[in-house]
């Protein structure tokens, strides 16, 4: 097996050459030791949230209620709440497939286990859910387990272990922020006129009267893009779902333009199919939400009994520099650090 990049390495990638508000470099982990260290996350009294404290940042990792996920993080050098009151990053919403909703985590009841550095959140195949025709229609058991690393990392690692068989099989994971952080996304160069143009556009998705009040979806290709518009999003009347231009890396961040603050999300472009976004708008009344967030629609794939997928997704604190370089560096370590587990069998071997 081929060596796996160290977690601190990963952290260099982010931290060399970023500019912090007084021009200097931002402070990075106290020892290349401590960058490796997973977290200990302190529980509540009910054992339902659990608090973290890095280097860098602070926050609570949330397992109860409909907005379970990162439900607080608190950028240390600026002391910004980056989070939208009531809300949380790397939240399990939807579960779809071609033509229907399969369930709705939020609303299921679900098993929370806790092992002093991580927490999982089990949702069994038979979960309870106030909704009967969801409830037949639940595919398997989801698990999403949740870690934090010194001195900025926060994963969650989204397994699904099918009972029945299904088309195009979705997590929609949104994650909201603050609405002071800008959207950023790396697109596919494409269109007339672009001549022999081939490196990626990064795009600030920005209100226009083309597409005001939908939500934007940028496909992995053509295929992906089929999958935003094959019925799964026909029950939920309110949201119109765009498909536009694909993306190019499976890396979306958020920014904010004072401070120099980016949360970026990451993930394998085999694990998501679409990413979706809340556009940019100046004038409050052009908004779309009063937040702004990126969705990761995990997976996309045809299950049969007895399948597992699992799909890592990782969210970054980092500061950026005026060429917002930082991500991409982080993006790319992150791909090299996870491409030995990309390809390991999708169906538990042993079994036909």
């Amino acid at each position: 097996m081929k060596r796996l990049i160290p977690r601190r390495d990963f952290i260099n990638a982010g931290l060399i050459g970023a500019v912090g508000l007084n021009g200097t470099e931002p402070t990075a982990a106290k020892d290349h030791d401590q960058a490796d260290e997973k977290v200990p996350l302190k529980p509540n009294a009910a054992r339902t949230s659990f608090d973290f404290e890095t280097e860098q940042m602070q926050g609570t990792i949330r397992a109860d209620g409909a907005y379970h996920g990162v439900a607080s993080l608190v950028d240390r050098r600026t002391g910004k709440q980056l989070i939208h009151p009531n809300l949380a990053a790397l939240n399990l919403y939807r579960l779809a497939a071609a033509n229907q909703v399969l369930g709705i985590p939020r609303a299921m009841e679900r098993t929370i286990h806790a092992d002093g550095d991580s927490v999982e959140v089990k949702w069994a195949a038979d979960s309870a859910t106030k909704d009967e025709a969801t409830a037949r229609r639940q595919v398997g058991e989801i698990t999403a387990r949740y870690e934090v690393f010194e001195p900025n990392i926060i994963e969650v690692t989204v397994t699904i272990r099918a009972h029945r068989s299904c088309s195009g099989f979705e997590v929609f994971m949104p994650s909201y922020v603050d609405k002071s952080l800008e959207p950023h996304i790396y697109l596919q160069p494409r269109g007339f006129g672009r001549g022999n143009v081939t490196e990626p556009d990064l795009v600030v998705p920005t209100v226009s009267d083309v597409f005001r009040g939908t939500l934007l979806a940028f496909p992995r290709d053509d295929h992906a893009a089929r999958l935003c518009l094959d019925g799964r999003w026909d029950r939920i009347s309110e949201v119109q779902v765009c498909p536009v231009r694909h993306y190019v890396h499976c890396l979306a961040f958020l920014a904010h333009p004072e401070d120099r603050t980016g949360v970026v999300l990451m993930a394998n472009p085999r694990h998501v199919f679409a990413i979706s976004a809340r556009y940019h708008a100046t004038a409050e009344a052009d908004r779309l939400t009063p937040y702004s967030a990126f969705d990761f629609s995990l997976f996309g794939d045809d299950l049969l009994p007895g399948d597992e997928r699992s799909a890592k997704v990782r969210l970054v604190l980092t500061s950026l520099d005026a060429e917002l370089s930082q991500p991409l560096k982080l993006y790319e370590s992150f791909i090299t650090e996870t491409k030995d587990l990309i390809d390991q069998p999708q169906r538990p071997t042993g079994k036909e």
